[in-house]
């Protein structure tokens, strides 16, 4: 079941907070990232001083790219290595784990970074920002690339951090030496890694550079520049975001952009990530899960033998107890923020992950239960032995992708998972246009198929007397 730290070891939860530490669930990853504007505000002793670090590092590569004249000069070769790092696995943030051998850039990644830092070079640029802003016009970056590289750059800082919060609470069970020297860690047991800790206010999942590539918010203030986008792009007309390669064009050829660009993230104020009222729903759902099972009780029974129909049962039973949540019991508000505004799909997933793994916790049903598992990213997975696997997948209505998912993603996972049965679990989120057309796509299906794949709907949309104040 998913299980944060403290909760592992009863640790008084003030008293880690006080610390500074997030406290991470130690079975599911949570997709939150170091945002490198927030190292500047760190007031954690071990991570003082931490972004002058990142940008000498930074600045390092760009002095060696600068006396590069190809490259298989030494300059060339040592930028390279750089930017060659083995990926710190552990911390339980990301979109995965992947082992601890593996590099966060490959061979052809890094090349094409060193390529385009080169370039803006070559233009006159060489401000070390350009690092933190790879995600707004790298293809093949994102936060977790860049994550991943603060990560590697601050590792004595991220071990150092770990383990005086790992001794505070006595948790060390394992020494390690690293670079000649000895730490006192703890092996997480879900995942045989040593866990890596971090302090709550470097990390976010909404990074202040992820709001960069709204072209319209950079210019903003600057009429000029806008103006001299539009002698490229005709921004007013456009029903679409300018792509990284249009992004990156830009940074290459106008450097009226390229100026405003930098200058825009520098000056933007960058504000902790609230994790208790959670915006995106990366967290805030495992507390809220744990309430509420307790508070609304649901019965599930297992037979000594079961079989696909009596895991299909507690499937069903689970289903329609987190409908009754969401539609009766006031859980319709954690899938909005507070403006009112959808969260992400994965808020409502990662809610039904935490309601049922919890139900299932509690009526001592031992059923397997996989999120995020295989190939098609299926949600959810109940299964008793090798054969008898129900999976279950959670789409909003404002998914884009929600017939696709009916009609390719969940069949893929279940030739994979070698099963015959799922649920569609969609939840109703104001767009009743999608969700006519996917109730008419569903009706046009075969008995067979309705048969294999149960379509369950959930009305979560707010409801007009409340307020998601």
């Amino acid at each position: 079941m998913p299980i944060s730290l403290t909760d592992k070891f009863n640790i008084d939860k003030k008293a880690f907070l006080d610390t500074g530490a997030f406290d991470p669930i130690l079975d599911v990853d949570a997709r939150v990232f170091i945002d490198p504007a927030l190292l500047d505000g760190c007031t954690v002793t071990e991570f003082i001083g931490a972004r002058a670090k990142a940008e000498k590092y930074f600045s390092g590569i760009i002095t060696l790219l600068s006396h590069a004249q190809n490259t298989r000069d030494m300059y060339w070769r040592k930028a390279d290595k750089m930017l060659t790092f083995t990926e710190l696995t552990g911390t339980c943030f990301g979109y995965s784990q992947h082992g601890t051998s593996g590099n966060a850039i490959g061979k052809v990644l890094r090349a094409t970074i060193l390529h385009t830092i080169k370039e803006l070079i070559c233009v006159g640029e060489k401000d070390p920002t350009l690092f933190e802003l790879l995600g707004v016009f790298q293809e093949g970056i994102g936060c977790d690339r860049v994550s991943d590289l603060l990560t590697f750059i601050l590792a004595t800082e991220v071990r150092e951090f770990t383990q005086r919060i790992i001794t505070t609470f006595d948790l060390d069970n394992c020494k390690v030496r690293i670079n000649g020297v000895v730490y006192s860690m703890y092996r997480n047991e879900y995942n045989g890694k040593l866990l890596l800790l971090l302090p709550s206010e470097i990390l976010s999942p909404l990074l202040v550079a992820d709001g960069f590539n709204d072209i319209d918010r950079i210019c903003f203030e600057n009429e000029r520049v806008r103006r001299e986008i539009n002698e490229y792009f005709d921004l007013s007309n456009r029903k679409t975001k300018l792509s990284k390669v249009e992004i990156l064009q830009l940074m290459k050829s106008n450097p009226s952009f390229r100026a405003a660009l930098i200058t825009a993230y520098k000056s933007t104020p960058s504000v902790p990530y609230d994790f208790k009222s959670d915006p995106v729903g990366e967290y805030v759902w495992y507390d809220v899960a744990k309430e509420y099972v307790s508070k609304y009780p649901l019965l599930l029974e297992l037979p000594t033998n079961p079989k696909i129909a009596d895991v299909y049962s507690v499937v069903e039973a689970i289903c329609t107890q987190y409908k009754t949540l969401v539609e009766d019991n006031g859980l319709w508000n954690l899938l909005y923020n507070d403006d009112k505004k959808p969260k992400h799909e994965r808020a409502a997933q990662l809610l039904f992950f935490g309601i049922a793994d919890s139900y299932c916790t509690s009526n001592d049903v031992d059923i397997s239960r996989e999120p995020n598992a295989g190939k098609g990213q299926v949600d959810f997975k109940l299964s008793r032995g090798a054969r008898d696997k129900v999976v279950v997948e959670v789409k909003l209505t404002s998914n884009s992708q929600l017939q696709h998912g009916f009609s390719t993603q969940v069949p893929i996972y279940m030739k994979q998972e070698k099963t015959n049965k799922a649920v569609f679990l969609v939840i109703d989120n104001g767009h009743p246009k999608s969700l006519k057309n996917f109730i008419d796509c569903y009706n046009e299906q075969t008995s067979e198929v309705k048969e294999k794949i149960v379509f369950k709907l959930i009305d979560g949309v707010p409801p007009k007397s409340a307020s998601l104040a």
